[in-house]
C-alpha cells in the first residue's frame, strides 16, 4: 500500500492534488490511498508514524500549526528517510538548494507555474520509487523468475499456444500462464492495463499511441494489440502521463 499524504490547508488544492493522483494512477484501489491533513495538531506526528505502508508526502509550506518545511524536518529527524517528499508552494525562492538536498526532497513545485504537469511527473516518479521492489514472480522449469514491474513493457498471448510472453526493455520471457491469470496478479497495480484480450501494457512505459492504427509504442518496442473498444479508456489513462496520443 502506498499512502499519499496531502499536507495542505486549502481544500481547493487538496482536491487538485487528488485529481492529479487519479489521473496518474486511476481511481483509488488497494494499491494506494489518499490521506488529507489540513492542519497540524499535537497528534499529527503520531498519526503519521502509525500509517502502515509506504508514504509519499505532498506538502504546502504555509499550513496552520506547522509549516510543511518544519514537518518535513521532523519526519526526517524521526528517522524516516524512505518516504518521498514533494513540496508544493507559492514561495519556491524561500527554500535553499542545500536545504532541499539535506531533507532529500524529491521535488519543489510552484503552485502557479505548470503546477499540474510538474506534480503529475513527480507523482509518477515517486510512485515508481516507492514500488521499485514490486515484481512479477513465477516458477517455471525448476527456476524462479522475478521481473520488476517497472521493467515490463507489455505482455502478450502467444497466438499458437497457451503461453504468454513478457516483453521487457532487454529481453522476452515466455511463461506457461494465460493473460487472465497474469492480470489477476498485476491487477492491483495501476500501471497495468488490458489493451486487448491478447495483451497487457504498462502505461508508465508507453511513449506514444497511434489511436487510428491501434499501435502502442514503447522505448524500443511496439505492439498493435489495441482493441477498438479500449481506445477511449487508454486515451483517458494517458491523460495522466506525458504521452503523445
Amino acid at each position: 500500500m502506498v499512502n499519499f499524504i496531502l499536507y495542505e490547508d486549502s481544500k481547493e488544492f487538496r482536491r487538485m492534488y487528488s485529481e492529479i493522483i487519479f489521473k496518474v494512477l486511476g481511481e483509488a484501489n488497494d494499491a494506494y490511498r489518499i490521506i488529507e491533513i489540513p492542519k497540524y495538531t499535537d497528534s499529527t506526528m503520531s498519526k503519521l508514524k502509525n500509517i502502515i505502508g509506504k508514504k509519499i508526502y505532498i506538502m504546502d509550506i504555509e499550513v496552520p500549526g506547522k509549516s510543511g518545511l518544519d514537518l518535513a524536518r521532523d519526519i526526517r529527524a524521526a528517522g524516516d528517510w524512505n518516504s518521498q517528499i514533494i513540496i508544493v508552494t507559492s514561495h519556491d525562492k524561500m527554500i535553499s538548494w542545500n536545504f532541499h538536498k539535506r531533507m532529500l526532497m524529491l521535488d519543489l513545485i510552484s503552485k502557479f507555474y505548470d503546477c499540474e504537469e510538474n506534480l503529475r511527473e513527480s507523482i509518477k516518479l515517486a510512485f515508481e520509487i516507492q514500488t521499485s521492489d514490486d515484481a512479477f514472480k513465477f516458477q517455471q522449469g525448476g527456476e524462479l523468475y522475478r521481473i520488476p514491474y517497472q521493467d515490463i513493457m507489455y505482455i502478450e498471448k502467444n497466438p499458437d499456444n497457451y503461453y504468454s510472453t513478457i516483453v521487457t526493455r532487454e529481453k522476452e520471457i515466455e511463461l506457461a500462464q494465460d493473460l487472465s491469470t497474469i492480470m489477476n496478479q498485476l491487477g492491483k497495480d495501476p500501471r497495468f492495463f488490458r489493451s486487448h484480450r491478447s495483451c497487457i501494457v504498462n502505461i508508465f512505459n508507453i511513449k506514444s499511441v497511434e489511436l487510428a492504427n491501434g499501435v502502442i509504442k514503447f522505448e524500443n518496442k511496439e505492439t498493435n494489440l489495441l482493441s477498438r473498444n479500449k481506445k477511449k479508456e487508454l486515451k483517458e489513462k494517458m491523460c495522466g502521463t506525458k504521452v503523445n496520443v
